[in-house]
């Protein structure tokens, strides 16, 4: 059984801001943004997503 993370309420500013500060002509992996963020690569969620909601990581105990 997979056991759900919380998010740091910090986590989406620190992404946000890796995004806002990289140039334009530079694409940043995962992995890059994941650096500066506390619960890292254990707090994401939502694979595949692209607009909807399709695959979520790790799987509610409610579905």
């Amino acid at each position: 059984m997979l056991q759900s993370i919380l998010i740091h309420c910090l986590d989406p500013v620190f992404i946000s801001e890796k995004i806002a500060y990289t140039s334009v002509d530079r694409f940043i992996s995962i992995e890059e943004v994941l650096e500066n963020t506390i619960t890292g690569v254990k707090g994401i969620g939502g694979l595949q997503t692209r607009g909807k909601y399709r695959k979520g990581l790790p799987k509610s105990p409610y579905q």
